[in-house]
């Protein structure tokens, strides 16, 4: 259930004017208990409490807002905390049809990573371009879900318009999908990095290339920074020792899906040799930028 006050959702407010607590479900990940196949006992629906509000905006891009928010956990699970909540980044779209795309496509990326991109490790990584070993760090938020509304029918509202463009979007008054992941800090600055810093920001682009996989729009606002290492507990991380993510994926795609849009954009008559040629342009312009972004050219890779 979703409470929010301020409609940052763009819900339809009732006859009093009131918004009222909506109700969401999880589109994606999926688990085995969602079509009741899980153990027993473990089919009964889960129902978790999502708070927002306008003054906890924290972020804000070319086609979504980015809200702190407090989220009380379904039993069994629990919080070690003082209300017994966590806090999680939600992301939502603006009320344009491209938008609420370009959100979607975020979310099927985030799907589609392996866990052990989103989770800490102790140790180092030998990633060629990158002159020495660099942390085993996570290279993307953990995801928490993406939840689409449900109106008051039971209906799944899932909209979209597949033929606009970023140029010509369309005004929509849908209410926004929810995407719920770990908040990661703020905005990098490589002018005041490290070599090594620089290195490592540099290191996570070419992990998730590795992965055959493209972020899309590369900027320095797309990579965060926060007190680490995460394997440390909240009070003895630092600075000195930054976390690094990389965000921002609704423009991503995958050397799978650039093979599937072929096919449905009716470019099947380009052999797999081809294609295979325009994906590895992106990755090599992705490349170029990252460098350019991050300063990296200073220091001879």
């Amino acid at each position: 259930m979703v409470h929010d006050p301020d409609n940052t959702t763009n819900q339809r407010k009732d006859e009093s004017g009131a918004t009222k607590a909506v109700k969401y479900i999880r589109c994606h990940p999926t688990f085995k208990r969602d079509d009741g196949d899980g153990e027993a006992g473990d089919s009964e629906t889960r129902v978790a409490h999502l708070h927002l509000s306008q003054s906890n905006r924290f972020g804000e891009g070319h086609h979504s807002y980015v809200y702190r928010a407090p989220l009380t956990l379904p039993p069994p699970l629990s919080a070690h905390s003082p209300t017994g909540q966590v806090t999680v980044a939600a992301k939502l779209a603006y009320a344009r049809c491209t938008a609420h795309n370009l959100l979607r496509n975020e979310a099927r990326v985030y799907n589609s990573f392996p866990k052990n991109v989103q989770q800490e490790y102790c140790g180092y990584n030998i990633v060629p371009q990158c002159r020495f070993p660099v942390p085993a760090t996570a290279i993307v938020p953990k995801f928490f879900g993406y939840y689409l509304p449900v109106d008051e029918r039971g209906n799944v509202l899932d909209n979209h318009h597949d033929k606009c463009s970023e140029e010509e979007p369309c005004e929509v008054a849908w209410p926004s999908p929810i995407l719920l992941m770990e908040e990661c800090g703020e905005p990098v600055e490589p002018s005041k990095f490290t070599i090594d810093q620089r290195t490592e920001c540099f290191s996570l682009i070419l992990r998730l290339h590795y992965l055959e996989i493209v972020q899309g729009s590369f900027y320095v606002r797309n990579i965060m920074i926060q007190p680490g290492p995460l394997t440390a507990p909240p009070e003895k991380r630092s600075y000195d020792t930054p976390s690094f993510r990389i965000i921002d994926f609704g423009r991503g795609q995958s050397w799978d899906w650039h093979i599937e849009d072929a096919q449905k954009l009716g470019y099947w008559r380009r052999t797999r040799s081809e294609l295979r040629d325009d994906f590895l342009s992106c990755v090599g312009d992705e490349l170029h930028r990252a460098r350019r972004e991050l300063l990296i050219d200073d220091f001879g890779f």
